[in-house]
């Protein structure tokens, strides 16, 4: 009978397969917020993340850069924003949900 993996592991095997979706190394934490509003906005020195919670809130993180370029990384359905908030984090969005600002 195999052993039980538990949650740690399990843990870090979904971190894994996240990082290879979205093709990125990964030294922070995920957030999935899949069903909320979200925009990107660049100025000449810095680009942030808006998201809105369920209440309504709007919520800014500044998105950090790799390479001076931000570390935003989109596929067919998703896109992953790797911002500070308070720890850095990686945000998962729908891309079904973006909102053009």
């Amino acid at each position: 009978m195999a052993k039980e993996k538990g949650p740690v592991v399990e843990f870090e095997q979904a971190r894994k397969r996240i990082n290879n979706y979205f093709g990125v190394e990964g030294d922070f934490f995920v957030k999935p917020l899949l069903d909320f509003e979200w925009a990107v906005k660049e100025d000449e020195d810095f680009a942030f993340l808006s998201y809105w919670t369920e209440e309504g809130k709007k919520v800014d993180a500044v998105i950090v850069k790799k390479g001076g370029e931000p570390m935003i990384y989109i596929t067919k359905e998703y896109t992953m924003v790797v911002a500070i908030d308070c720890v850095k984090i990686g945000f998962v969005f729908r891309n079904g949900k973006k909102v053009a600002e």
